[in-house]
């Protein structure tokens, strides 16, 4: 009879391949979330250039607007 403790199991060899498999997988994850987040990022300008062009846009008919107005008012005195 063999005398002693409880020998600990080693199982190792036997996670391995799915850790390895899970960490490919984390890697791919991480590399589509990066394109989501390129494709977010590039997107994100076009939408600050067209908020710029259309308030630009604004003011540049309130200016039009205030010189008509002032020319209209010089022609008439």
């Amino acid at each position: 009879m063999i005398t002693g403790g409880a020998r600990p199991r080693r199982g190792r060899w036997r996670r391995g391949k799915p850790r390895r498999k899970l960490q490919k997988a984390a890697k791919d994850s991480g590399q589509q979330t990066k394109a989501a987040n390129q494709a977010l990022h590039r997107d994100q300008p076009d939408r600050l250039l067209l908020s710029a062009l259309r308030y630009w846009e604004v003011e540049r008919e309130l200016i039009e607007e205030r010189l008509a107005s002032i020319r209209s008012a010089t022609a008439a005195s």
